[in-house]
């Protein structure tokens, strides 16, 4: 009888055992402990374009967006991302303790990823320390990797000169047997692979 007590005290006790769950990622804001300093670690962002500069220098427009990002193999989520591609920086919009809104820099060194609304980006080390980040089709050994970049220009409009951002220029590489591989068009893209493979 008292071996049956202590089996049936034993199960009660492991019942709330089983149904913990893993870690649970948020936006790194904790109401105790405050804002995680590996994820709100950057620099502000200062960046201004001229006053009578045309267009933006996001990737898609000024408006910040849902996301995650990953640093360390910690996956943030419910944040608000852009992606600056003409400065090649991600930036996180969040509400300071006294509630003002912030823009700060997501640091690089620690960046392995990052989602922006249905966009996936991946950090790939580059030559010379640099890490550029690629939008990323696929995640098998064959991916598409797009580089987003914009450029700045001066125009002549009406006799007077204007700065204007130019629209995302895209650099396609394709991802193939471990070598990352630049294309430019459709006929590129299938003379990467084997003769064997192209029909597929």
């Amino acid at each position: 009888m008292i071996h049956m007590s202590r089996i049936i005290i034993i199960i009660i006790l492991l019942v709330p055992v089983s149904e913990i769950q893993a870690q649970i990622i948020g936006n790194g804001n904790d109401e105790i402990y405050g804002f995680d300093p590996i994820l709100y670690n950057g620099r502000y962002y200062t960046f201004f374009s001229p006053l009578n500069a045309r267009g933006n220098q996001y990737l898609n427009d000024r408006e910040f967006e849902s996301g995650t990002v990953t640093l360390r193999g910690i996956t943030y989520t419910d944040l608000l991302l852009n992606y600056d591609i003409y400065n090649q920086q991600l930036l996180l919009e969040y509400s300071d303790a006294p509630g003002i809104s912030q823009v700060i820099i997501i640091s690089d060194a620690w960046l392995e990823k990052f989602s922006i609304k249905d966009k996936n980006f991946t950090v790939l080390p580059g030559s010379e320390n640099e890490k550029p980040v690629f939008q990323e089709i696929g995640n098998a050994q064959i991916r598409i990797l797009y580089f987003w970049k914009k450029q700045m220009q001066l125009i002549n409009i009406r006799g007077g000169m204007i700065m204007t951002f130019s629209k995302p220029q895209r650099e396609m590489n394709l991802l193939y047997e471990g070598k990352l591989v630049r294309y430019r068009n459709n006929k590129d893209f299938i003379n990467l692979f084997r003769p064997e493979n192209r029909e597929k």
